[in-house]
């Protein structure tokens, strides 16, 4: 009997811990912003007057909303890449097939699986990361 109640104590609480839970996330769609679940992607980010490396503030960004799928280096070989199999941004066929203008369009307003990101980035932010991927061009 007393183990019956325990038992029945402790059913409750579990469903009134789970239905708490249950009630304070709320379901909602995919945004570009939730490939940083680590905090705000840095969508400020520019790059100093002092700055050694002229693409550090593009590889910062690039690293928050991009290298999950592209990768760190853009080959396509991101954590999500067997999902989404994104393209390598240095072949040189990709690279020789779109102009800066059409990879600033896809970032900003996406293609195919890959989500727009204009709300995300400031102006000057995608002529940034265009000037990235032109970087990893290979011959």
């Amino acid at each position: 009997m007393v183990l019956r109640r325990v038992s029945r104590s402790v059913v409750l609480v579990v469903a009134l811990a789970s239905m708490g839970a249950c009630r304070s996330k709320a379901t909602r769609e995919w945004r570009p912003e939730d490939h940083d679940p680590g905090g705000a992607p840095p969508t400020t980010a520019t790059a100093s007057a002092g700055e050694s490396d002229p693409l550090a503030a593009a590889r910062a960004l690039f690293a928050a909303q991009c290298a999950s799928c592209h990768g760190t280096e853009g080959h396509g070989d991101g954590p999500m890449a067997a999902m989404f199999r994104p393209a390598d941004l240095g072949d040189p066929a990709l690279q020789s097939a779109r102009s800066d203008e059409e990879l600033a369009n896809s970032i900003l307003r996406g293609r195919g699986r890959m989500p727009g990101f204009a709300a995300q980035l400031r102006p000057e932010a995608a002529p940034m990361l265009v000037r990235l991927i032109r970087s990893w061009r290979r011959r």
